[in-house]
């Protein structure tokens, strides 16, 4: 095996082993906040009061003038 062929193989090792262990802690850490309720608030677990108005309109979008147009 030449030197660059060695490199490669530990890098590649060294890389795999990193995202292994970086998704088991990404995942025991998503299942901890999903516990805790600090990850992906849904509306519905929050009381009639406190949820966002669904009937509520959105501002209007402002006109601007188009790029390359005499006004």
């Amino acid at each position: 095996m030449s030197a660059f062929e060695v490199v490669t193989v530990i890098v590649s090792a060294v890389a795999i082993a990193l995202a292994a262990s970086s998704w088991f802690r990404v995942k025991r850490v998503l299942d901890q906040m999903g516990r805790r309720g600090l990850s992906f608030e849904h509306p519905s677990d929050r009381d009639i009061s406190e949820r966002p108005d669904e009937d509520e309109r959105d501002a209007p979008i402002p006109k601007r003038p188009l790029r390359g147009r005499a006004e």
